[in-house]
């Protein structure tokens, strides 16, 4: 007779059944499934299902755009982004710019918390840059987006500079600004992440609302025009910009209703900079010659690395790379991938961000993935051309647990039930607290109003109650949907077979 089963094979039976049950659920009917569950230490495949079919992911695509800078840079980078004067003191009279050179230091002082981490949002709480999407509980990351520009300008008036009787001038030359990719313009300058907050509260009923800009600068305007309204009914906002430099706020906001945040991304990153550097400046006591409004005279440039150490007048200095790496994959940051894509282009010596894709697929096939398993069109996953296999994310995951920067790719990632994109989903479930994985979802709307998830996915480590190391990828393409409600039951659904795994082995 046949020998009897191994445990490993019997708990894999039991694991793969209750993934069946759930792919099985009428609201699949018409979408397909994949996903793969490999051991961490001998690759052996534990489950198994189409999982070297091509899907659209959606954000575990930031994997690899985020593991790519992770390797190319190290995980303890920072972003140095210093000032430079250009020409001699005389009198504390600088004859001549001050040039701000940027770094792709996309906090810039925002984020920055005292024991060197940046600061992220948790569900239900929703990053500032998913503000505009309707979710209702956007929030602006607590700290001053100035703050950086304001230790610049500190460090130039210590310097003994008082007045600059040339120009101000931002340096973004680390790589050409990218608008090519879905979620919006990419530039090596940040402040405030190339956006303008506008967080609007109820005043009283039938009166204006309050609005509150953040950061205030002479780079914009805000023209109020939303109607406090009864409480209960709905709240509906909107902002455009009819001329350069102002933003409009129209519609209307509940009383009683907590503020609800809309943001505006910025079109000159480093227009937006230099004025808002100028500003700092004055702040700090140092006169400038210059209008602060305007186009960056980028003209004025020096020769790229003709920079003398002697001509520094301070720096500022991020935080570590992995706690970049944190916030991203933690929110799912579109913008903040993207810059990943860039920077990896920086690394290898290109000013052109669509060579940081080739630089991820080199990342990719590094680690073992076939090159024909993985093709990425930006870095956030929002393009729905990108395609990947879930056997080539678990091949990225388990061989970047190898790496050098595995723990910190590890650290990034949301925690079940505790933290990021995952913070309430199954917060009571035995996994809770046991899965480091990475969300992602596309989903989009017809002009008839019907709703379809193009991809949903899950792709991480768990621990399981055993005390094993799986590797995991699940994914589910082509869902229709009619709400957000049934939006919400997938990403539960692929996040009770996680809860399976980590209880299953």
């Amino acid at each position: 007779g046949a020998a009897p089963p191994t445990r490993e094979a019997a708990a894999s039976r039991r694991v793969a059944a209750a993934f069946d049950r759930i792919a099985a659920l009428p609201r699949y009917r018409r979408s397909d499934w994949g996903y793969q569950v490999v051991d961490q230490a001998t690759g052996r495949v534990l489950v198994s299902r189409n999982a070297q079919k091509m899907f659209d992911p959606g954000s575990t695509m930031k994997l690899y755009s985020v593991g790519t800078a992770l390797r190319l840079y190290g995980p303890g980078h920072r972003f140095r982004t210093p000032v430079f004067r250009q020409g001699a003191v005389t009198g504390g009279a600088l004859a001549g710019n001050l040039v701000l050179v940027a770094s792709g230091d996309m906090s810039l002082g925002l984020r920055e918390q005292r024991n060197g981490t940046l600061y992220y949002e948790s569900l239900p709480d929703v990053d500032q840059s998913y503000a505009n999407i309707g979710l209702g509980n956007a929030v602006e990351p607590p700290g001053d987006p100035l703050s950086g520009l304001d230790e610049l300008a500190a460090a130039v008036r210590a310097s003994g500079i008082t007045r600059v009787d040339g120009d101000v001038v931002i340096d973004d030359r680390l790589f050409t600004e990218y608008d090519g990719f879905p979620d919006g313009l990419i530039s090596s300058i940040w402040v405030n992440e190339n956006l303008v907050d506008v967080k609007v509260s109820p005043g009283a009923v039938g009166g204006p609302a309050v609005v509150d800009p953040r950061p205030v600068t002479a780079s914009y305007t805000v023209d109020n025009q939303v109607a406090t309204v009864a409480r209960g009914r709905p709240t509906v906002l909107q902002l455009s910009e009819p001329t350069p430099g102002r933003i409009l706020v129209t519609g209307q906001i509940a009383a009683g209703s907590r503020p609800a945040l809309r943001v505006w991304e910025v079109d000159h990153p480093a227009a937006f900079a230099r004025t808002a550097f100028i500003e700092a400046l004055q702040r700090a006591g140092v006169t400038v010659a210059a209008t602060p409004t305007g186009p960056n005279p980028a003209s004025l440039l020096p020769p790229k690395g003709s920079y003398g150490a002697a001509d520094k007048l301070g720096e500022h200095v991020s935080a570590p790379l992995g706690e970049f790496a944190k916030l991203i994959l933690k929110v799912s940051y579109n913008r903040g991938a993207d810059l990943m894509t860039c920077l990896a282009a920086a690394r290898i010596g290109s000013t052109d961000c669509t060579d940081g894709l080739g630089a991820e697929l080199r990342t990719a096939t590094g680690l073992g993935v076939p090159p024909t398993s993985f093709f990425p069109f930006d870095g956030a996953g929002s393009d729905d051309q990108g395609r990947t296999t879930p056997g080539a994310l678990v091949t990225l995951l388990r061989g970047a647990a190898r790496a050098s920067y595995g723990p910190a790719l590890f650290r990034a990632l949301p925690i079940l039930g505790r933290d990021g994109t995952l913070a309430n989903v199954l917060p009571r479930s035995p996994a809770a607290g046991h899965a480091q994985v990475k969300t992602g979802n596309r989903v989009v709307g017809t002009p008839a109003g019907q709703g379809i998830v193009l991809g949903n996915s899950l792709a991480g480590y768990v621990q399981t109650r055993s005390g094993r190391r799986v590797v995991l990828a699940v994914v589910v393409g082509n869902v229709p949907i009619a709400s957000p409600q049934q939006f919400a039951l997938v990403t539960d659904d692929q996040a009770e077979m996680v809860a399976e795994v980590q209880q299953g082995f």
